[in-house]
């Protein structure tokens, strides 16, 4: 999202906003951030052109960038932690036995699109007096198409643990069947202790799904499209753009309001 850059000025360009990042809270997405940082990284050899060459667009829609970018990055830690398919194996690892009585509650997709709405807005919350100068940046028709491809990214990623997360129900459900099979049970009971007994429910799970495709492209069959691969994108923009809206004039204690907001949305889409 810059200009080409050497490794070792993109790297440079990636210190200075690391720490102006940190001023935002205090300075906006303004120039002062960068004179924090400057002031922090002293570094002797930043001359004016150098930082022009760093920040063509400007350093205030970079420093937004950054930040965006930098939520996207955590929001995909998050759902990789709580919805990738070793985190739901160790979770059912851990409660065998409800869920071979069913009843153990599997993540659905609901779960993947309210954790990556409510993790976005609790990054950016912080900065949600300074957001509305972030977004008329965002807006401005050269940074336009950088911050189209921002949100792309969030919904591309949270689209992604969704269909996963759909297609491992789908697969769990005859997976928990053999489980529950006489002679499962009984290779179950033999392991011994309740740790062993998940152990090995973990170890079958994991081969059980091993090598299974979890997501796919916007195909349906050899030639044509999928419907609700485009569906679920479009539905994703309009509660990200609904949550941001909302935090934009929120005054709420921990931004209560927004987080309510997105909940219902988000129970009334999926």
């Amino acid at each position: 999202m810059c200009a080409a850059l050497s490794p070792a000025n993109f790297q440079l360009r990636n210190k200075i906003l690391s720490e102006a990042a940190k001023h935002v809270r205090k300075t906006g997405f303004t120039t002062l951030a960068l004179t924090a940082a400057l002031k922090t990284i002293d570094d002797q050899k930043l001359k004016s052109s150098t930082l022009v060459h760093l920040f063509s667009r400007g350093f205030p829609i970079a420093l937004v960038e950054y930040v965006v970018k930098s939520s996207n990055q955590a929001v995909q830690q998050e759902l990789e932690l709580t919805f990738s398919k070793d985190a739901v194996v160790r979770s059912i690892e851990a409660n065998l036995e409800n869920f071979l009585q069913e009843r153990f509650s599997l993540p659905t997709e609901r779960d993947v699109v309210e954790k990556a709405l409510l993790t976005k807005i609790e990054l950016l919350r912080p900065l949600a007096a300074h957001w509305p100068s972030a977004v008329a940046l965002e807006c401005c028709p050269s940074n336009a198409p950088y911050t189209a491809m921002n949100l792309a990214e969030f919904v591309d990623t949270t689209a992604y643990y969704m269909e996963r997360v759909g297609a491992l129900n789908e697969l769990l459900d005859p997976a928990r069947r053999v489980l529950q099979s006489k002679a499962m049970a009984s290779h179950l009971q033999f392991a011994g202790t309740k740790d062993s007994a998940g152990v090995a429910a973990s170890s079958f799970l994991k081969s059980f799904l091993h090598g299974i495709p979890l997501s796919s492209g916007p195909h349906a069959g050899h030639s044509g499209i999928s419907p609700l691969w485009f569906l679920r994108r479009g539905q994703l923009v309009l509660l990200y753009g609904t949550a941001m809206s909302s935090l934009l004039g929120d005054v709420s204690r921990n931004a209560a309001d927004t987080r309510a907001l997105t909940r219902k949305a988000v129970n009334t889409l999926f």
